[in-house]
């Protein structure tokens, strides 16, 4: 099953037909934040929400039913779709089934159209409910409320296919998908040492959402109260996994359209950076885990177009400021056999400093980690110094991918400032053609800048 990686595409910061404040794409160098609850709930919910979609990895019952599951060491949650009982039909799906067979079939189809719905604007519009819980007093109990003009603030878009209430209508719309989805799970118990279960018999709401219609100045508008279904609020909790996070509205402020898998990609790394510096570490991971969490498939029969696009959409959380140091590297080779080793490969970083740190329940911030990439991980450290003469490097054209792999410089790149392609350069390292004496000379030209750099370390 092969399923395209989305990345950035130029210029695209919104939905088709949206519109910010400001009528342009908004400033993209936003360093706002929001706090969010981390726990494994919240965790597990994103991975359903972006499995969803058009892929649709969630898995079926033996009757159709949709499900996604999530098993770690901990435990396992098990996601579902529920829908309020439609009491404007003569019988309900989940009542009639019983007596005609065939439309059990009809109803788990319904089922898997609600499924693909589900989208990286509702998990943005996720992420959102949850930094109002967040902000609560109590936010085991507390009830939250947010208007539909503030989703849209957060989400900093006014406008929609030319109308407000297009977007309302959407954000509307993502609110009750998130209203549908339960859960079942069976988790490690962090205050006794056991295991806790909920909802084996009838499963639980992610959120208990209500609707509220209100006038304003004459104008109607809708608000939604919420609070945590039991399983997720088990979790906010001293004795649970209680602990806040920052979620950076720059990633908010991306296009779920243009931009999914740098959206997906940068959640992926605050959770998970944020309950590394809370233990005193530094987040790390494989490109496939990420993959797995962002919910799309290796490209197998084009792996240089999946690798391409993690590299773009890693440059851009570098460039909103999410990342202060990382680890990435680009594939010194891309000859037969390196991609399965490339999407193996662990990748260590460290998160801008104003969003790994983890506030507790005080409100005071946790000690501080050292927050330092190993320097045996760094880039520069040891390794081949380039050729000093244009001959050398004509006559060892191996020693360029060392070279590569030590300064971090991709092939796309140094094609790029040779003024060549990305393949006729492949050929050069791999000695199928010899390297022209003019690139050979551009060649070096950067190379002895990049080590210049590194030595003025």
């Amino acid at each position: 099953m092969t399923v395209r990686t989305s990345f950035p595409a130029p210029g695209g910061n919104r939905l088709p037909g949206d519109s910010t404040p400001d009528g342009g794409a908004g400033p993209p160098g936003r360093r706002e934040k929001i706090p969010f609850p981390v726990s494994p709930v919240i965790h597990s919910a994103l991975r359903a929400i972006y499995a969803g979609g058009p892929k649709l990895k969630w898995q079926a019952d033996r009757n159709g039913r949709p499900f996604y599951s999530y098993v770690t060491k901990a435990g396992d949650i098990t996601f579902f779709c529920e829908p309020p009982p439609d009491y404007s039909r003569r019988f309900h799906p989940t009542i009639a089934l019983y007596y005609t067979p065939r439309l059990g079939f009809i109803y788990a189809g319904s089922l898997r159209d609600k499924v693909r719905n589900l989208s990286v604007e509702t998990a943005d519009v996720f992420l959102i409910l949850m930094s109002y819980v967040a902000r609560l007093a109590d936010p085991q109990t507390g009830i939250a409320r947010i208007t539909l003009e503030e989703m849209a603030a957060m989400r900093d878009v006014r406008l929609r296919r030319g109308r407000s209430q297009n977007l309302y209508d959407d954000l509307k719309a993502e609110v009750l998908r998130i209203a549908d989805l339960r859960l079942s799970m069976t988790w490690k118990d962090y205050k006794t040492g056991g295991v806790v279960a909920f909802g084996k018999e009838r499963p639980d709401r992610l959120l208990d959402i209500l609707d509220v219609e209100y006038r304003q100045g004459g104008t109607p508008g809708t608000a939604f109260r919420f609070r945590c279904g039991q399983a997720l609020s088990h979790f906010l909790n001293a004795e649970g996994l209680f602990w806040i996070g920052y979620y950076s509205k720059s990633l908010l402020h991306l296009s779920p359209y243009h931009e999914a898998f740098t959206k997906k990609a940068g959640t992926y790394w605050t959770l998970i950076g944020t309950i590394a510096g809370k233990k005193g570490g530094l987040p790390r991971a494989a490109p496939r885990t990420i993959l797995d969490f962002c919910g799309d498939n290796v490209h197998w029969r084009n792996p240089g177009y999946t690798v391409d696009a993690f590299f773009k959409a890693h440059e851009r959380l570098r460039e909103l400021g999410i990342f202060a140091d990382d680890d990435l590297r680009e594939p010194v080779s891309r000859t037969r056999g390196y991609f399965k080793e490339w999407l193996e490969q662990p990748i260590t970083v460290r998160l801008s400093e104003r969003l790994w740190k983890t506030v507790a329940r005080s409100g005071r911030q946790l000690p501080e980690t050292r927050g330092e990439i190993p320097p045996r991980q760094r880039a520069g450290a040891g390794g081949e110094a380039p050729p000093r003469d244009v001959a050398t490097l004509m006559a060892n054209p191996a020693i360029l991918k060392k070279l590569r792999s030590r300064f971090y410089l991709r092939q796309e790149d140094l094609a790029g400032f040779i003024g060549i392609t990305r393949q006729t350069l492949s050929r050069y390292e791999r000695g199928i053609i010899g390297i022209p004496p003019a690139c050979a000379e551009k060649i070096l030209i950067l190379l002895h800048k990049k080590a210049r750099g590194d030595e003025g370390r």
